[in-house]
């Protein structure tokens, strides 16, 4: 039995950083509004305001460090937290998956690091997380669950050896600042800042949007065009630098029986993946990509990951591979996920049932627009005919293909995926026919994988010859 531990008191600044951040966008809004009515009483109510801020969130800092405790007792690592209700977790180390760390600026100045654990019932979140320990106590704990896997592989005498050669991969500068370029991220920002001008537009009562179409129309089409290209070259700077401070000095290695992954230039983090926790492999080749044969893979992993971005349950193996590259990439690091594709794809008559839905629903958007917005709504039209090529690209780069143990599903949202399963990995299996597609003799195909996600992930191919889904569908069931 080990004595109760505390955090380093540093993770007190990390917890009010963390609280302000939480609430930075309310905190903006609230202060924008009542700044102009306080300051006509009060010259000194903003630095009030923001005192009183500093003072709260320094107190639950201090609790929230003085009350989380953690230790090793016999086979459980045990953490107690909680200012107002006192939480206690108690994780075994046998239903231990991988312990991760990672390490911010502040972090690096006192040697610290930020431990999470993942669990195989663990979802997105970590099962258990330490904000602040040195890099001596994380190293305690992660051989404190080696252990565990030591005992179990010298217990299991069907397992094979764990190999002891290590294999890695690395991201280049120049292969960085590829991905950054090509990341597809400026969809992101303006997500983001969508839902930051809603907010302020309900608490300021100021309409961004109206004011930004009147300034638009009283100045010439030149000037609006220019506009909106330095808006989106902004947007695009701004994910790029995104995307470099992510995935700076990123390395993927092989040794035994895990996968390991370090990346992070502000924000270092290493995370160990076991191979019996991928589910599935995913490879993805959005469009500013898939024109110079390049390439995203990531994987799905069981139990959640501490590297998943938030939209997302993938956790990115690789950020950026040649096309070429990507065989021996999968030879080295995941031999099972290797395979040469022979798809089934839909027959000319799906072609239709691709078009017709996005087909209408731009028509109907653009229509809209130009109702409301006149002459500004006819740049819209684009709308339309990008709707069509890329319908069309859906069909044409839909599939499904399998060998005895693996299946591989192709489509294309606006990125073209392509998905390969261990058949043991599925979690569900569907087949679709809506009364359309029966009139064509068409079938949808869905597969799940368990995931970080509660509902794990889902993929799906739309209208396959209706007896190729019939024949997945046998493959799945064993009958074939």
């Amino acid at each position: 039995m080990s004595e109760q531990k505390r955090m380093h008191p540093i993770s007190i600044v990390l917890r009010m950083l963390k609280l302000i951040k939480d609430a930075i966008v309310p905190l903006a809004i609230a202060f924008i509004a009542l700044l102009r009515d306080m300051t006509k009483m009060f010259w000194w109510s903003p630095f009030a305001l923001i005192g009183v801020i500093l003072i709260v969130s320094g107190l639950f800092g201090f609790l929230y460090w003085y009350r989380f405790t953690y230790r090793m007792e016999e086979d459980e690592l045990r953490i107690e937290s909680g200012v107002f209700i006192r939480k206690k977790r108690y994780i075994s180390r046998h239903r231990i998956h991988s312990v991760n760390t990672s390490a911010n600026i502040l972090h690096r100045l006192f040697g610290l690091v930020k431990l999470e654990v993942q669990t195989a019932g663990g979802g997105k979140e970590a099962e258990g997380m330490i904000p602040a320990i040195s890099k001596l106590e994380a190293e305690e704990i992660q051989q404190f669950v080696k252990r565990k896997e030591t005992s179990a592989l010298q217990g299991d005498t069907e397992n094979a050896p764990i190999r002891e050669e290590r294999t890695s991969y690395r991201l280049s500068f120049r292969r960085l600042l590829a991905a950054a370029a090509t990341s597809g991220g400026t969809g992101v920002i303006f997500g983001f800042l969508f839902a930051i001008t809603q907010q302020a537009d309900e608490v300021v009562n100021i309409n961004i949007y109206s004011f930004v179409y009147d300034w638009l129309l009283q100045q010439s089409l030149l000037l609006s065009i220019i506009f909106v290209i330095g808006s989106l070259a902004l947007t695009w700077m701004v994910a790029m630098v995104g995307t470099i401070l992510k995935y700076c000095f990123f390395e993927i290695s092989k040794q035994g029986n895990e996968l390991f992954i370090r990346r992070g230039l502000l924000e270092k983090r290493e995370m160990t993946i076991p191979l019996h926790r991928v589910q599935a492999l995913k490879i993805e080749e959005n469009i500013f990509r898939q024109p110079f044969g390049l390439l995203a893979v990531s994987a799905e992993i069981a139990g959640g990951a501490a590297d998943t971005d938030k939209n997302s349950f993938s956790t990115v193996l690789f950020p950026l591979l040649k096309k070429s590259e990507l065989a021996g990439f999968l030879d080295e690091l995941l031999p099972e996920f290797t395979v040469q594709p022979s798809y089934r794809k839909p027959p000319k008559r799906a072609l239709l049932r691709y078009l017709f839905l996005p087909s209408i629903i731009s028509v109907l958007i653009t229509g809209v627009l130009i109702y409301y917005f006149g002459g500004y709504g006819l740049l819209a039209l684009p709308l339309v005919v990008l709707t069509i090529v890329f319908s069309s690209l859906s069909y044409l780069d839909a599939g499904v293909s399998w060998t005895t143990d693996l299946l591989t599903m192709r489509y294309r949202e606006l990125t073209r995926v392509t998905v390969h399963v261990n058949r043991k990995k599925v979690q569900a299996f569907y087949g679709s026919q809506h009364y359309f597609q029966s009139k064509k003799n068409l079938g949808t195909l869905k597969i799940a994988v368990a995931s970080g996600g509660t509902m794990g992930s889902r993929f799906k191919v739309k209208h396959l010859e209706e007896q190729d889904a019939k024949d997945v569908s046998d493959w799945y069931s064993f009958r074939m």
